[in-house]
């Protein structure tokens, strides 16, 4: 919801300043899907709205849900047509966390991810991130599901970082205690690592999480998996990790997927070990291991007791690791499974 536009609208048509705030509660509250709702409002008002500033700047065209219920995956319609995928999860019983997008595809092109192969047609607007946690919210009091929606991770479609100023008003929204209201230790934003950005995101957001999809500690395999790497390769990723540790002292979490013979060896798990110790103090690193979700790639994945060897080792290392749960596998919704290959219509 863009809060200038209804607000700009509210005043053309007349009403009193105290309507945002009936519209603010009754929107970001209690997940109301349409003005028709907002009892409070003129019904000559609800109308004009909704033809001026519609709540939602996205419709939803599909939503899969997994068997067991703990994820869904909506494929959501923008105002030019394009289409945009994103995730509700619930890791544990009284836990939602919603997987957003910042772009129509994605310029980084990594090699083990769906949305890579697609390429880049556009980066979202600040309105278009920020309405697919308002989408769940609303899908959640739509079908009933208990607990509320209060966990949000960028690591959806898209690099955050190529969208940054897209990416920090989104987060603006979301963390307004008068909006979304979401705490901001409780939203996380992945970079594939644009190393100029880090520092900037650590001086503007220091109480959001920040993760690295790293993937690989040598430049050479890094530079295959992930071709961003030529232009900040893992020397700049350490300087501007450093910067962003001593200024925030928050922790940084490193995603690292799995593949198998590729990345999942020995000397492998020696080599993040490596350039991990240089960075800062082991109590703010955190990998976590992700086990490869098969996508149209050439890789294949790492079995769960390889996953777990090669988190043995860290772990003997010092450096805590988790093997993090593939949620939304079965509904090609898990970690770099998202991916648009048609057209809405």
């Amino acid at each position: 919801m863009d809060e200038a536009r209804v607000r700009a609208a509210l005043k053309e048509l007349g009403q009193p300043a105290y309507r945002w705030d009936q519209v603010r509660r009754a929107v970001y509250d209690q997940a109301a899907a349409s003005y028709e709702e907002i009892a409070g409002l003129p019904p000559e008002t609800r109308r004009a709205l909704a033809q001026r500033a519609p709540i939602l700047c996205l419709t939803e065209r599909r939503v899969q849900v997994s068997p067991d219920g703990r994820a869904r995956k909506a494929l959501l319609t923008l105002s030019d047509g394009k289409v945009v995928e994103t995730v509700l999860l619930r890791p544990s019983p009284t836990r939602w966390t919603t997987c957003i997008s910042s772009q129509v595809g994605c310029a980084v092109a990594c090699t083990f991810c769906a949305t890579g192969l697609m390429g880049l047609s556009r980066s979202l607007t600040p309105e278009e991130i920020a309405d697919q946690v308002l989408f769940w919210r609303q899908y959640m009091r739509r079908e009933g599901l208990e607990g509320r929606l209060d966990n949000v991770v960028y690591m959806g479609m898209g690099e955050p970082f190529h969208c940054y100023d897209a990416v920090a008003e989104s987060l603006r929204r979301l963390t307004d205690q008068k909006g979304l209201a979401i705490g901001s230790r409780h939203v996380s934003v992945s970079t594939a690592g644009v190393a100029p950005k880090i520092a900037r995101f650590g001086r503007e957001f220091p109480q959001i999480n920040l993760a690295l999809s790293l993937h690989a500690a040598d430049d050479e395999l890094r530079t295959r998996l992930v071709p961003l790497n030529k232009a900040y390769p893992l020397a700049a990723l350490a300087e501007a990790l450093k910067t962003y540790l001593k200024e925030t002292n928050r922790k940084v979490f490193f995603e690292w997927v799995l593949l198998k013979g590729e990345n999942d060896r020995d000397r492998d798990a020696e080599a993040l070990i490596a350039w991990l110790k240089d960075l800062g103090p082991a109590a703010l690193l955190h990998v976590n291991l992700i086990v490869y979700n098969q996508t149209d790639t050439p890789h294949r994945p790492s079995s769960e007791a390889d996953a777990r060897r090669f988190q043995a080792r860290l772990l003997a290392a010092g450096v805590k690791s988790t093997v993090r749960q593939n949620l939304g596998r079965d509904i090609d919704g898990a970690c770099g499974q998202l991916v648009v290959l048609e057209k809405a219509g």
